[in-house]
């Protein structure tokens, strides 16, 4: 495997800092883990992809998790009357 000098790896996530995207795992994983939610292995994959974005859509996320907790939940709908 060539050296990569030290710096960031292009091939990992092209076109980011790979210090950004950790910046953003660490900040999403934080808020999930803040309102108890238990992470399976596809929601893993999904901070992997979100932390991808922009720092602006990353906050957005980490502010809906957060408000969506302190929602009260909506109420079932009621059965259909036949």
């Amino acid at each position: 495997m060539p050296a990569t000098g030290g710096g960031p790896r292009p091939d990992i996530h092209p076109g980011q800092d790979t210090s950004t995207a950790h910046a953003h795992r660490l900040r999403l994983y934080g808020a999930l883990d803040r309102v108890c939610v238990p992470l399976a292995a596809a929601d893993v994959q999904a901070v992997f992809k979100l932390a991808e974005l922009d720092c602006v859509t990353v906050h957005a996320v980490i502010d809906w998790i957060t408000t969506a907790r302190t929602l009260a939940p909506l109420p079932l709908p009621r059965p259909h009357p036949r």
